[in-house]
C-alpha cells in the first residue's frame, strides 16, 4: 500500500472507523502519485496555465491549444517508469496505449506520438537493453495503432541506471466545437463502458508504479504491468471517435491508470 500512515490516519478520522479493503484498494489507487500528483502538483502548479491561445488547461484528461479559428490541439504526457524498468517493451507500449485514451476522451484524433527518455549509461548491459526494448515497444504500439512517432530525445546519464524514465506524449486534433469533457450532467443518460479484455495482469499497476523499486521489484511486480493489446485498442479508438462523430455524447473519460 502507498498510502502512509499520516493519510491513513487523516482517512480513517474522517470515517470514524478502520478502512475496509475495498476502501483502502480504491483510496490507495486514487491517491497514488501516479493518479494524484500529490508530491508534484506543487512543482507542476509553477507553469504557466493560461494564456492567449490556451483553450483549456489543468483539470481534464489532456490540455488543449488553439491553432487554428476551427481546431485545437489536443496535448497529453504520461510516464511510464516503473513498468518499463521491470518489462520495458510491454511497459513502454501500455504507455503509449494510456496517452492516447486520454486524447480521445477530448474528442481528438490523435496525430503524432513523442517521447522523452532517459537511461544509464550506453556501455551498461542492462541499461542497452531497457534504451532497446523501450524504444521497439513506443514503435511497435505506435505502427499497430496507426499514430506516427515522429520526435524524440534521449539522454544517458549514471542517475538513471536504477530507475529510467520513460515519458511518451501524443498530440490530437480537434474541432472546437467538438471537444469532449469528462462530465456526466444530465441525469437518465446512458452509461457505456467499454475497452479490452481484464486479465490478472496489471493489478496494483499504479500502486506500483508510486512505489519505489527495489532489487526484489523485477519478479515481484512484474505481474503488476499490463499486457499490451494494441489491435484492441486501436478498434476501441476508432470506435469512440464514431460514436463521437454519431451520437451527442454527454461526456468521456478515460478509465485507465
Amino acid at each position: 500500500m502507498t498510502l502512509t500512515d499520516s493519510e491513513v490516519k487523516y482517512i480513517e478520522g474522517i470515517l470514524g472507523r478502520e478502512m475496509n479493503e475495498l476502501e483502502e484498494g480504491m483510496l490507495d489507487v486514487m491517491f497514488s502519485e501516479h493518479c494524484s500528483y500529490k508530491s508534484s502538483r506543487p512543482i507542476l502548479k509553477l507553469f504557466p496555465t493560461e494564456g492567449e491561445n490556451i483553450v483549456l488547461g489543468p483539470g481534464d484528461d489532456a490540455g488543449l491549444v488553439s491553432v487554428t479559428d476551427e481546431y485545437a490541439l489536443a496535448v497529453g504526457m504520461e510516464s511510464h517508469n516503473h513498468p518499463s524498468a521491470i518489462e520495458p517493451y510491454g511497459g513502454a507500449g501500455t504507455g503509449i496505449g494510456g496517452i492516447l485514451r486520454d486524447i480521445i476522451s477530448m474528442g481528438a484524433m490523435p496525430i503524432a506520438l513523442l517521447d522523452s527518455l532517459r537511461f544509464g549509461p550506453l556501455e551498461d548491459q542492462k541499461s542497452r537493453y531497457l534504451f532497446e526494448h523501450v524504444v521497439e515497444g513506443i514503435s511497435d504500439y505506435g505502427n499497430r495503432v496507426g499514430v506516427p512517432t515522429v520526435a524524440g530525445e534521449i539522454e544517458f546519464d549514471e542517475s538513471f541506471r536504477a530507475n529510467p524514465l520513460v515519458n511518451v506524449l501524443c498530440a490530437g486534433l480537434v474541432k472546437k466545437d467538438e471537444i469532449v469533457m469528462a462530465v456526466a450532467p444530465n441525469i437518465g443518460d446512458v452509461f457505456l463502458l467499454m475497452g479490452g479484455t481484464t486479465g490478472r495482469d496489471g493489478i496494483h499497476g499504479v500502486t506500483f508504479a508510486s512505489e519505489e523499486l527495489t532489487s526484489d521489484s523485477e519478479k515481484e511486480d512484474r505481474p503488476a504491468v499490463q499486457v499490451a493489446d494494441p489491435f484492441t485498442k486501436k478498434r476501441v479508438l476508432e470506435a469512440s471517435l464514431e460514436i463521437l462523430e454519431k451520437i451527442d455524447c454527454s461526456g468521456v473519460k478515460d478509465l485507465g491508470g
